[in-house]
């Protein structure tokens, strides 16, 4: 076979190798959301004329044609392969890996929005909080362990908690910064694991003057491998954690009650539902996730005392933790609630403790405290 035909056949080839690619993607039914990298892909967006003016319906088809092309997945693999293994690349989309810990840098200290959360804890404080103990906390991202030091841009994390301490009024700030350490968290998500938590409800149980109600009997239930949000970010071959969690028999014979965000009324729940570790966000294995509201009662408790904890998702391994301690958790999630609904479904007891505890990325955008 001549030279010539040679590369007319693999012109041929390519060239139906693209239309078929082409003509794929023109039909293929569009995927709302990414399982891998948990968020929303873009969608073939609305076309006016005031959009193809200024351009914006061509940037809006780049992202609907890069967010849907077939295979996508597939090709970051080889991308992010090639960036770190052939490249030698130290990030790829921000996403880093040191000695096995997978986290995503971020530079982007908002004081605007830091400041603004300790105006909505003082908020919430004035509203609902009336003579009670009231603390509050920062977890960590696992950039506050691993970033700086080697070598990737970080936050001033004294810079972000001197503008929070100095934003609110009338409350304890309870330090977990020297508390934790990389190996609490897991490896392939921003989380923490509830089995490291001792340390953290000791520090909190120290301060609130709980520690006594702790016993630390708890017997450790391994669920299975996780894979956490890094992992289909990162796109790299990344071995799996195990996600387990901790019980006894107080939090298993704890009351759990859920406010169902389509009736809006109060259903049953459970501490750990081990069928959400097949769900795309197996962390909501505790508490059943991000949920507005959730309630834990211990009949049994040594003491009447109730315990409001302002939380995001780190809240959800934590609560079931301090059930020894309290009569009453209840669980807010003002991400998910605003807080003039507050009134309808929660009942505010003086002389209980409240904690506001939210992780680092939560108090750097804090608009997304539902606080009015």
């Amino acid at each position: 076979m001549g030279d010539k035909l040679k590369n007319i056949l693999v012109t041929i080839v390519f060239a139906v190798f693209i239309f078929g690619i082409t003509l794929i993607n023109v039909f293929k039914t569009p995927t709302d959301i990414s399982k891998s990298e948990r968020r929303k892909l873009a969608q073939f967006p609305e076309i006016t004329a005031e959009k193809i003016v200024n351009t914006k319906a061509m940037s809006e088809f780049e992202d609907y044609a890069l967010d849907q092309f077939i295979g996508r997945d597939f090709f970051r693999k080889i991308k992010a392969t090639f960036l770190y293994n052939v490249l030698g690349q130290s990030d790829n989309n921000q996403i880093y890996i040191v000695d096995g810990q997978v986290s995503k840098y971020n530079n982007k200290l908002n004081e605007a929005q830091i400041s603004d959360a300790g105006k909505k804890f003082n908020k919430i404080a004035k509203q609902f909080l009336k003579d009670m103990n009231i603390y509050y906390s920062v977890i960590p991202d696992k950039n506050y362990f691993l970033a700086e030091e080697n070598g990737y841009p970080s936050i001033d994390y004294s810079v972000f908690l001197d503008k929070l301490k100095s934003s609110t009024q009338n409350m304890e700030y309870i330090d977990l910064f020297d508390v934790l350490e990389i190996e609490d968290y897991y490896s392939t998500d921003t989380h923490w694991k509830q089995e490291e938590l001792k340390d953290v409800v000791k520090t909190l149980g120290d301060k609130m003057e709980f520690s006594k109600y702790i016993t630390n009997d708890y017997e450790k239930i391994e669920v299975g491998n996780f894979y956490g949000v890094y992992n289909g970010q990162a796109a790299l071959p990344l071995d799996a954690d195990k996600i387990s969690y901790l019980t006894n028999e107080t939090i298993k014979n704890a009351e759990v009650k859920i406010l169902d965000t389509t009736t809006l009324n109060w259903v049953n729940g459970i501490m750990h539902d081990e069928s959400k570790i097949t769900a795309n966000d197996p962390y909501d294995l505790f508490l059943a996730g991000p949920v507005p509201l959730i309630t834990i009662e211990n009949k049994k408790c040594e003491r009447e005392k109730e315990l409001y904890i302002f939380r995001d998702s780190y809240g959800s391994s934590l609560a079931p933790l301090l059930t020894e301690a309290y009569s009453k958790i209840t669980i807010i999630d003002v991400r998910y609630i605003a807080t003039p609904m507050l009134k309808n479904y929660v009942e505010f007891k003086e002389g209980s403790d409240a904690l506001f505890i939210y992780g680092v990325d939560v108090l750097n955008n804090s608009a997304i405290l539902k606080v009015f």
